[in-house]
Order: structure tokens, then sequence, then C-alpha cells
């Protein structure tokens, strides 16, 4: 299993990757559209979703939990292609959908956190951190409207540095 694991490593790193670049563009113009922000993280989605499931079925022999990194992409390729195909709509329920995404993924990687493996600690404390900021742009929509985009920015960057840091404990 542990050589699977590394074998595959690279598909974390590029997730990591592709998630804090689109943090770096989302920080660089956050003034810019709501639109274009929703079409922005919509490819990210897309991308990271497509990511995941191919490393869900590549190591569909060896991890017994392959199941649940493939609905994780699932789920990120149909809020990918919300976000692309319903721009206006999106605009308004941007918070929600960022925010919902943000809880799943963090509860996610919190639990992960109990696997007992040596990167425990930094996956509860990182799952914690997206629950945290996830909720607050999801059920606070003063902190959402004012500061959504900078939030959003947040919580994609501590996604990305997980997977990024996390990629290379599996190399």
């Amino acid at each position: 299993m542990e050589k699977q694991k590394n074998k595959n490593w690279y598909w974390f790193l590029i997730k990591g990757i592709i998630m804090i670049f689109i943090a770096l563009l989302i920080f660089q113009n956050p003034r810019g559209s709501v639109l274009a922000i929703a079409l922005y993280i919509g490819i990210g989605f897309l991308l990271s979703g497509l990511i995941v499931i191919w490393q869900g079925f590549v190591m569909k022999r060896t991890v017994q939990d392959w199941g649940w990194r493939v609905f994780e992409g699932v789920i990120d390729i149909v809020l990918g292609f919300i976000l692309i195909a319903h721009p206006a709509l999106t605009a308004t329920v941007i918070p929600f959908i960022i925010g919902f995404w943000g809880a799943i993924y963090g509860f996610y990687v919190a639990i992960d956190g109990f696997s007992g493996d040596k990167n425990a600690v930094m996956k509860f404390i990182t799952g914690i951190l997206i629950l945290i900021f996830s909720f607050l742009i999801m059920f606070n929509p003063l902190f959402a409207g004012f500061t959504l985009v900078i939030w959003v920015g947040v919580v994609l960057l501590i996604a990305g540095i997980y997977n990024v840091i996390g990629s290379f404990s599996l190399k």
C-alpha cells in the first residue's frame, strides 16, 4: 500500500498547486468581478475533481477508502460545472457553495487526522481551520459580503498548502 501511495504522490502536489494558484489569482484581484472569480474557481474545481477521481481509481487496489476519493472528485466536478454554467446564479449563492465545499473538505481532512499516520496532527488542524473559515463564509452574510473574495482565497490557500505538504510526505 505504501508503495502505491509513494508512486502517486505527485497528484496531491498538482491538486495543491492548482488550489494555491487559484488562491493567488483571487488575492491578486479582490475587486474583480464575482463572475470571473466563479469561473476561476469552477475551472479549479473541474481540474481538481478530475485529479482526485484519477487518483482514487489508481489507488483502488491498494487503498480501502478509494471510493471516498472518487466521491470527493465527483463533488468537485459537479460544483465546477455549476459555477461555470450559471455564473449569475452563482454570484448570489457563491458564499454557500464555497462554504459547503470547504466544510465537506475540512471535515474529511479533520477525520483523516485520526488515521494515525505521521501527518495526523497537521491533517486535524488543517481540517479544523478549513471548517472554521467555511462556516464563516456560509453562515455570516455580512462577513461573506465584505470579505468573501479574501476568505475564499484563504480557504483555497490552506487546502492547497495542505495538499502540497502532504504530497511530499508521500514521496
